[in-house]
């Protein structure tokens, strides 16, 4: 998959774009505001009626601090925002601080729903999200990756640690099992999720990992392109 796809113009008839991707080698280079130069392989790109959407909440995993590079936070309200705007319901791990607080912010902040999923009791102190949201509260931290789960569509990963790989990597598996078909847009400022990205490809390359991972993931730095990518990659999973 490519790291980087054209930004997608919308227009009042749409809510979204859908991205159609032509074979390897037929692409161009398109410049990163965000990073490096990184291919990208296309052959249009469809407007998607509201009313088809296939994609209407939208699960998003990210840190509980903001760490030490400003893009982001800049990422996490940008896509905050965009999921308001878009009216796609943004489901979070229900927490007030970090990359989440202020995805969740940024999104109450446009009108939109949203939806927290905060495991009680998990942490030295609490950091619910005390916000206009639905906040629901489970009892362990494997609960709340079912429930965020189970309440959407699609998902989106931003940088985060331990928590949002585990999250990450579960969400692949049982889409790889079955279980569901929540396909993932990997969203960064270019320089985060691409050693996951390589990490995949060399245990794939050992023999221990199917190739079919690359079907259900796609990774990006526009916050605008996410719900076309997951709309799209959405589709072919039908």
């Amino acid at each position: 998959f490519s790291s980087r796809n054209e930004r997608l113009v919308q227009n009042e008839n749409t809510s979204i774009f859908k991205l159609s991707f032509g074979p390897s080698g037929t692409g161009k280079q398109l410049p990163s505001d965000r990073g490096a130069y990184c291919p990208v392989f296309f052959k249009q790109v469809t407007a998607v009626p509201k009313e088809n959407s296939l994609v209407t909440s939208v699960a998003v995993f990210c840190a509980s601090s903001l760490g030490a590079v400003n893009e982001f936070a800049d990422l996490a309200n940008e896509l905050g925002e965009h999921l308001a705007e878009q009216q796609v319901t943004l489901v979070f791990g229900g927490s007030d601080s970090g990359l989440m607080g202020v995805l969740a912010d940024a999104a109450i902040s446009k009108g939109g729903k949203v939806i927290g999923v905060y495991p009680e009791g998990t942490f030295s102190r609490d950091v619910r999200h005390r916000g206009e949201i639905d906040l629901r509260l489970v009892s362990s931290m494997h609960e709340r990756k079912l429930e965020m789960f189970r309440l959407s569509d699609a998902a989106v990963a931003l940088p985060g640690g331990l928590g949002t790989l585990d999250e990450v990597v579960e969400l692949l598996l049982w889409t790889q099992l079955g279980i569901h078909q929540l396909p993932l847009a990997l969203l960064d400022q270019g320089l985060f999720w691409n050693k996951f990205e390589e990490f995949l490809g060399e245990v794939e390359s050992s023999g221990v990992l199917n190739s079919t991972w690359r079907k259900h993931v796609f990774r990006t730095s526009e916050p605008e392109s996410v719900l076309g990518i997951l709309e799209d990659l959405k589709f072919r999973m039908k």
